[in-house]
């Protein structure tokens, strides 16, 4: 599928659903949405969408944060475009969810997303199995609690599944994220960016750290030169680049994608989010033309795209949350 086609299918998917969902679900939401259905292996089908959708509504607890119809249909589009049997797969994640709160996480947006992603990386659902990889999870987390105490919250939950299941003594990869936290004060303040960014890049598992940290630099100049400028939860977007490749390789197209992207009627003020769909559109259409990257690494990648796009929508919703409290007291 070239550039074109990519951009159509996700037009297609995005008023699909901004009809039925655009007076409950914001356009930053549906957007994210439609760039993840329409790179995914499974072809789009509302019907399923809402019918899980809907389920998820009505046999969760009318307090729980998964009531939020920003995050409930993130996490449906997630469980429908990678499992045959979504409903079964919804109440298997939310044993593992469970089981995340039980260990010490808080209920939080992000601790559904830390679920998912937690039980993505499952052989087979059983407590011996799910306790084993929740505890891991819980002491890579208290380790990156302990490196940065104030910056680590519940925003570094889905990370930090996500580095509990990669290969190496937890001790190691917590010396990368250190590494590349320090080395990136070069072009970033301090903050919860940088330590999403430090966390990105350790997740990609790089040999020559020194080489990925100047590669990192290498594209924020570059996106800077280019008038790209990202902000907030978007920036990290900028290690995915890092790890799939230099700027030489990517950005021409990366750009072309995205000016494309910023042209159509109401998405020049999503100018963050249009970017995110540009590189994930680029790097998918590398992967099918066996360019650049490999398969594990464009696992790796997806994997990110996913916590980062995550990670937005979680900040939305617990916004909105707060918003709500705030009102009703």
């Amino acid at each position: 599928m070239n550039t074109n086609e990519q951009i159509k299918e996700y037009l297609t998917i995005y008023e699909q659903l901004r009809k039925k969902y655009r007076w409950r679900v914001n356009s930053t939401s549906l957007m994210m949405l439609a760039g993840q259905l329409a790179t995914a292996e499974k072809p789009f089908e509302l019907k399923h969408l809402i019918s899980l959708n809907e389920k998820i509504k009505k046999e969760s607890s009318q307090f729980s944060y998964i009531q939020s119809a920003d995050l409930r249909l993130m996490l449906t589009g997630l469980l429908v475009s990678n499992f045959d049997d979504p409903k079964k797969s919804f109440d298997d994640m939310m044993l593992v969810y469970e089981k995340l709160i039980d260990s010490g996480f808080s209920r939080s947006p992000h601790a559904y997303i830390a679920a998912y992603a937690l039980y993505v990386s499952l052989d087979s659902v059983s407590d011996e199995e799910i306790n084993e990889h929740v505890a891991r999870a819980k002491s890579m987390y208290s380790g990156m609690k302990k490196q940065h105490f104030f910056l680590t919250s519940h925003e570094d939950y889905p990370l930090s599944v996500l580095l509990a299941e990669e290969e190496g003594e937890e001790e190691e990869l917590l010396d990368d994220m250190a590494y590349y936290y320090d080395q990136l004060h070069i072009v970033l303040a301090k903050g919860n960016n940088r330590q999403f960014l430090s966390q990105i890049l350790t997740y990609g598992r790089q040999d020559n750290r020194q080489l990925l940290v100047q590669n990192t630099v290498t594209w924020l100049d570059d996106l800077k030169t280019n008038k790209i400028r990202l902000r907030g939860n978007h920036l990290p977007i900028v290690g995915v680049l890092a790890l799939a490749g230099t700027p030489s390789a990517l950005l021409n197209e990366v750009k072309e994608t995205y000016d494309e992207l910023v042209s159509i009627k109401g998405f020049k003020w999503h100018k963050d989010l249009c970017f995110m769909t540009a590189v994930r559109f680029v790097l998918q259409k590398k992967v099918q033309e066996n360019n650049v990257l490999d398969v594990g690494l464009a696992s790796t990648i997806e994997s990110i795209l996913q916590a980062q796009q995550a990670a937005v929508l979680a900040a939305m919703s617990a916004g909105a949350a707060a918003s709500a409290s705030s009102s009703n007291n």
